[in-house]
């Protein structure tokens, strides 16, 4: 959770007002730390950043009851999670503890745990389950709205339909635009065209290529993101062995300027088509597909059906084994 940096920085929604809780809460964080931003989330949502010395420091505050309240100690790579329920608040940044109340007390304990997970994989289930044992309270709000873009389309609305909290918790209002967004690519349903360029310049529509006779990998990604290149090594060796057998992959970039994409084509090996509209997150792929971050992905069957999506690492490999055989 300590990664999540960036999002966690989109959590700061309005909340309904409810009762306001003034809290004081005593921080340890790194012993080299200097400057500690704490971001209130909710109503009347605020960021003040707090002078630490020895890795210590006291900060008052007033919150929604209930809201979760955000450390982020930057230059050392550091988060803390408390919620405002208490008067009085503790929280080591180092141990991922708070204490003050029952609930700080329960979501230390799972932030703890989490953070020594090692595998992508474990650290989805254990958040998953995290979150269907606190779907009445903001610790599965909070957790919902970090983890929701890690979930499939089926997990993300069995877990909103089965409890009207977390379905209406703005803390839960990105699980609910990630929803929205997966609707539009669900396995199962059709293939949808859209139009964009070559590196050439020429307009092509995406029915070109995909829905006639082969199964066809559409790859979402940018020369600017850093995951996308990450996983290209995957994707690369995917078609290097499927090709032959039919296997097909057009890529729809989210670049803005065509040199960086055109050079990430070469540099990174990719022989297979390549299509963009230079849009950025504009692109008419992310409308068309709901495509709200990237690296993303649908793998369509010969017949223009969506049969996966969002298929990384060896879940891509795994997939083509079990369509073509060794």
């Amino acid at each position: 959770m300590k990664k999540s940096i960036l999002f966690t920085l989109a959590l700061l929604f309005a909340m309904t007002a409810t009762a306001q809780m003034k809290f004081t809460v005593k921080v340890t964080t790194h012993p080299d730390a200097k400057d500690v931003k704490m971001l209130i989330t909710g109503a009347n949502a605020s960021e003040k950043t707090y002078k630490a010395v020895g890795g210590k420091f006291t900060a008052k505050g007033e919150a929604a009851e209930g809201s979760m309240v955000i450390l982020l100690d930057e230059p050392n790579r550091m988060m803390g999670y408390f919620i405002a329920d208490a008067p009085e608040i503790t929280i080591d940044m180092n141990t991922d503890v708070a204490t003050g109340s029952p609930m700080n007390e329960r979501l230390s304990a799972v932030v703890k745990q989490m953070g020594t997970i090692e595998t992508p994989e474990a650290f989805n289930d254990f958040t998953l389950k995290a979150i269907n044992e606190n779907k009445d309270n903001v610790i599965g709000a909070f957790l919902l709205g970090e983890s929701c873009y890690e979930m499939d389309y089926e997990q993300l609305k069995t877990i909103l339909d089965s409890s009207d909290y977390l379905r209406t918790h703005p803390l839960s209002a990105q699980a609910t635009m990630v929803l929205k967004s997966k609707e539009l690519r669900i396995p199962g349903t059709m293939f949808k065209d859209l139009e964009a360029n070559d590196p050439t310049g020429k307009p092509h529509k995406l029915s070109e290529y995909v829905g006639r006779g082969n199964y066809v990998l559409v790859d979402f990604w940018a020369s600017w993101c850093g995951p996308c290149r990450q996983e290209m090594p995957n994707v690369v060796a995917a078609y290097e062995k499927y090709h032959a057998k039919g296997f097909n992959i057009v890529g729809l970039s989210f670049d803005q300027k065509a040199e960086a994409w055109k050079k990430a084509i070469i540099d990174l090996k990719m022989p297979w088509v390549h299509l963009s509209d230079l849009k950025g997150w504009k692109t008419v792929a992310a409308e068309t597909y709901g495509i709200n971050s990237i690296p993303a992905s649908i793998l369509v069957d010969p017949e223009g059906k969506i049969v996966a999506v969002d298929l990384r690492g060896t879940a891509l490999s795994n997939k083509l084994r079990e369509i073509y055989g060794e």
